[in-house]
């Protein structure tokens, strides 16, 4: 999950340079795989996301990064779950401006960040904590190997005979 997060925010920073190059024309960054840029692929990308790692937390509860991950995805699933409702439910009030969302520029409560750029900040703060929740489970792995370097010393094949 956490290999597909990296790639998912590859994405989202392709946007992201997309918008800085184009002066934020909307029309022209999408991203690399811009046929994807829709509703119902994020609403479902993203609750993949939510419940793999509330999943993960099953398995890796001592975990605080996957913690955190998992607090930054529950705030992005609320987005999308909102977003993907009005979607469905008002086509017409999602193009002239509910796609901003909940806390995107213009949107329900409001932040200064323009949707684009907040989700790449959500993604940035799932994917960050989930490479650290990684990274610390692997080490977790090597301290329990044994450390001695030494490989252990062929056993002796022993033949049985049957009985006579």
């Amino acid at each position: 999950m956490t290999l597909l997060q990296v790639g998912h925010m590859g994405e989202h920073s392709a946007q992201v340079s997309q918008l800085l190059m184009t002066n934020g024309d909307l029309d022209r960054s999408h991203g690399v795989f811009g046929a994807l840029d829709f509703e119902t692929v994020h609403f479902y990308w993203d609750s993949a996301i939510w419940l793999t790692t509330a999943l993960m937390l099953h398995r890796f509860a001592g975990n605080s990064w996957l913690w955190l991950a998992f607090g930054a995805a529950s705030f992005h699933q609320i987005e999308h779950v909102y977003l993907y409702f009005v979607y469905l439910v008002d086509m017409e009030f999602y193009a002239e401006g509910g796609l901003a969302g909940i806390l995107g520029r213009g949107g329900v409560i409001g932040t200064p960040l323009a949707r684009p750029y907040l989700h790449f900040m959500y993604n940035f703060l799932v994917m960050m904590p989930m490479a650290l929740a990684l990274w610390r489970e692997s080490r977790r792995v090597v301290e329990r190997a044994p450390l001695t370097g030494a490989t252990p010393a062929p056993q002796p094949e022993t033949v049985t005979t049957a009985p006579a």
